[in-house]
């Protein structure tokens, strides 16, 4: 008697006999490399079917020891798609211009850090998730694989950095608004939510510039204040972004927002309102 999950069993892998080459690999990589999913710890391997069967007795493929017991290198496939089934594994092979990672279903690893580590993190790598599960692939860019988000098309970036660079100096537009900020808080004489560039300005001369998630380089801060997150709750809202990669961060160590525009806001630049509700009330 057939089993159902037998019968699907088969039926899968007719059809990925179908879809996939006779060889795993089309084209020979450059590099493999295991992930863990849970993780993100990678190491090299020259020839993965030939390390499982290698190191079947490890303990992270222990999930697998008698499945691989009953294969030989030959099972190239086959030893992959069981061990990126039953150990969290993804298998990353690297090409001069494309990665393509082996992973089974919602376990794919968080790539960022393995990107970011070897350079693939930009829009020349062609990155091909491929969902053994399913036998479904995805393409991608390497840039979907930087820290932090995009900023929006119209962010005025370059000049918020000209005013990080001018920021010891006094400029007669300091008490206009910074285009793109959302603070919930408000000043004098400033369109609701928006923050005066006499405020920014202070709080660059007393912070210390981020460190970019992908570029290391210096980020500025770009927002601070209050997030509505619901219709009776706010948090904290402190962004900073990078002017190599353009990807804004947010800074989750302020959890308190009024002790710090206390220590690192000028008295006269301070707000003088918050908005609740849509209105001003006027801060103690």
């Amino acid at each position: 008697m057939i089993h159902r999950r037998h019968f699907l069993q088969t039926t899968a892998a007719a059809i990925a006999a179908l879809i996939l080459p006779r060889r795993l690999f089309a084209r020979t990589p450059d590099h493999f490399f295991f992930i863990h999913a849970d993780s993100c710890n990678s190491w090299p391997v020259a020839d993965p079917a030939a390390w499982c069967l290698a190191n079947a007795h490890q303990p992270i493929l222990e999930r697998t020891v008698e499945g691989l017991r009953k294969l030989t290198p030959t099972d190239g496939d086959r030893i992959i798609r069981l061990v990126v089934r039953r150990c969290r594994l993804n298998l990353i092979e690297l090409h001069p211009d494309q990665v393509t990672v082996h992973h089974w279903g919602q376990h794919c690893a968080d790539l960022r850090r393995f990107f970011k580590a070897h350079r693939l993190a930009t829009n020349e790598i062609e990155v091909v998730l491929r969902d053994r599960k399913r036998e479904v692939a995805t393409t991608q860019t390497g840039d979907s694989f930087l820290y932090g988000v995009l900023l929006a098309p119209g962010f005025l970036l370059n000049l918020f950095q000209q005013k990080w660079a001018r920021r010891y100096e006094q400029e007669a537009d300091d008490w206009s608004a910074a285009p793109g900020t959302s603070s919930g808080f408000a000043w004098v004489g400033i369109e609701d939510n928006l923050i005066p560039w006499a405020a920014l300005k202070s709080a660059w001369r007393r912070t210390a510039p981020g460190s970019c998630l992908n570029c290391d380089t210096p980020t500025i801060l770009v927002n601070f204040g209050l997030r509505k997150v619901s219709m009776f709750n706010r948090s904290p809202d402190f962004v900073r972004a990078c002017g190599a990669c353009r990807r804004s961060f947010v800074d989750d160590s302020i959890k308190d927002v009024a002790e710090w525009m206390t220590a690192n806001l000028d008295v006269e630049v301070r707000p003088g309102y918050e908005m609740i509700w849509g209105r001003r009330v006027k801060r103690h």
